[in-house]
């Protein structure tokens, strides 16, 4: 919850000194937002929208807020579930489920009209639960429960191609692809029943040696936004 408490103060932070700099300037829009004069040729006006998102952390939602022709900000959240795979956990009798989901706050910057940058933070909510049957011979001698979880605060950075919000109009796609780091994944382990010492050392040994190789995890996204303001 703590960090769900940063999540939501930083969004506070950056929104106010924006939305305070844009009603100082002179004479303002409706929108509290004094456009310059390539941006009215342009046809923008900031404003709010809503998206449906499917990305590599889930099916989700966002809002999207936009402060100039250039510069939005987006708040979502996703998720997923499905079953374990063999990425992980490799020729052994293993069965259980992998989450995928994030509440992200990702600014973007479109440096033309149709690319931008991405940079922004991840509450990651991603984790693996297994449960792996652990046999002598033909006799089961007990299981091994697994849970791994990344980082929970995660940086993201990304490129990406059209707009989470429309300049103008009132629908817009946007796609995205970019890494998150979230940190070497913490692997927990709970036995039941009577598991070898010397088992049990390799299993953690070779599932925390596969780990390492997922310091970054790979984000693509593809969004449909509707403009509502």
């Amino acid at each position: 919850m703590k960090n769900l408490y940063f999540l939501f103060s930083f969004l506070l932070i950056v929104n106010l000194p924006i939305n305070v700099f844009s009603q100082e300037e002179g004479a303002s829009d409706d929108y509290g937002f004094n456009p310059s004069e390539s941006e009215k040729v342009d046809g923008f006006r900031p404003g709010w929208a809503i998206g449906i998102k499917a990305s590599t952390l889930g099916f989700g939602g966002e809002v999207v807020k936009s402060f100039t022709k250039r510069i939005s900000l987006r708040l979502g959240g996703s998720y997923f579930k499905y079953d374990v795979s063999d990425l992980i956990f490799k020729e052994t009798d293993v069965v259980g489920s992998t989450t995928v989901g994030a509440i992200s706050l990702i600014a973007d910057w479109n440096f033309v009209n149709f690319m931008h940058l991405s940079g922004g933070i991840l509450y990651n909510m991603s984790e693996v639960d297994a449960t792996e049957d652990v046999y002598e011979g033909s006799f089961k001698v007990g299981e091994i429960n697994y849970n791994i979880k990344p980082n929970e605060i995660c940086p993201y950075f990304g490129l990406g191609f059209g707009r989470s919000i429309s300049k103008s109009k009132i629908v817009s796609f946007n796609f995205d692809f970019g890494l998150v780091y979230q940190g070497v994944p913490k692997l927990a382990t709970e036995t039941v029943g009577t598991i070898p010492d010397r088992y049990l050392e390799d299993r953690v040994n070779t599932i925390e040696q596969t780990l390492n190789n997922f310091l970054f995890y790979p984000f693509i996204n593809f969004q449909l936004s509707f403009r509502i303001f």
